[in-house]
């Protein structure tokens, strides 16, 4: 494509800027040294420990929640990590503390039935904090975008009596065109139809819900996740989102696969940071920080 040809002045090579990493270590909610302190524990009703943890990643309650429960988890004690940084074990634990998570509140609130786990690297994916964590999102409704996948998704099978989703694999593989590997259970694709820049489509055989995954399932993803980021890094990505998209957790749908995308975003800069994150570019679900009241009792001012 000629676009992806033009010039960028704001563009200035990849080299990170130590200060801004170094500088926000310090205070760090997530960083070992503060998070005991810093973050907040879940009612003992939806986890009695307050916190979870397995292998180097903690699990706690996000400040500012998206959804019904919305939950945060870290991979590890480090503050920082590149994108050839996270080998499959460290995502692997990550996945299962979310995994612990999703099935406890499903467990506790049956109708809770949505969810998915997402990702903003780094403050030009619209992260607010630099330390690497995920973010898990459970609720009773689906987010717009994901509404619409299981929705159009349904109407292909009922009209072609099979899954766009097997049908898809099964036409890129035939093509070999924009096919990019298989890791067990997990086939991944160069989108033909992107919402983002490098966007990578990792589509599940057989299941339709995270609530289905075993190990092999993530160790699949753990394994395919840490290659994209591995060659995110080689081409040069320094930032990006993920969404890992669910079917409902109470039952498997025929027509739906399991599915995630991750899209790449621009390399991290002192004093940028994006506001359009996970939800907005991969959820099609805008989240605002200023409230109506507020904006327009400012603005009247400036009328008179």
């Amino acid at each position: 494509m000629k676009r992806a040809r033009r010039v960028k002045q704001a563009d200035g090579g990849v080299e990170l800027p130590s200060d801004l990493i170094s500088g926000s270590r310090k205070g760090c909610f997530f960083c070992p040294e503060n998070l005991e302190e810093k973050t907040p524990l879940f009612p003992p009703d939806v986890i009695p420990e307050g916190r979870l943890r397995v292998g180097a990643s903690r699990l706690f309650p996000n400040l500012f929640p998206f959804g019904e429960y919305h939950a945060v988890a870290t991979f590890s004690e480090s503050h920082f990590l590149g994108l050839d940084e996270f080998p499959p074990p460290l995502i692997r634990d990550c996945l299962n503390n979310c995994l612990q998570f999703i099935r406890r509140v499903h467990a506790k609130s049956p109708e809770v039935r949505y969810c998915s786990i997402n990702w903003n690297h780094l403050l030009p994916a619209a992260a607010s904090i630099i330390h690497p964590h995920l973010q898990i999102l459970a609720d009773r409704k689906p987010t717009l975008y994901l509404e619409e996948l299981i929705r159009a998704s349904e109407e292909y099978f009922k009209k072609n009596g099979s899954s766009y989703w097997v049908d898809l694999v099964a036409a890129e593989r035939d093509r070999d065109e924009r096919m990019i590997a298989e890791t067990g259970p997990v086939t991944w694709l160069a989108s033909f139809a992107a919402q983002g820049n490098s966007e990578v489509l990792g589509i599940f055989t057989g299941i339709s819900s995270v609530s289905m995954m075993d190990e092999t399932h993530v160790e699949a993803l753990a394994h395919g996740l840490s290659s994209i980021l591995r060659g995110y890094s080689h081409l040069g990505v320094g930032s990006f989102n993920m969404a890992v998209l669910s079917g409902p957790l109470d039952r498997g749908l025929d027509h739906y696969s399991l599915n995630l995308k991750v899209i790449s975003r621009p390399q991290l800069r002192a004093h940028y940071s994006s506001d359009c994150g996970f939800m907005e570019r991969l959820h099609d679900e805008p989240v605002v920080e200023t409230m109506p009241e507020e904006l327009a009792a400012k603005l009247r001012g400036y009328f008179t």
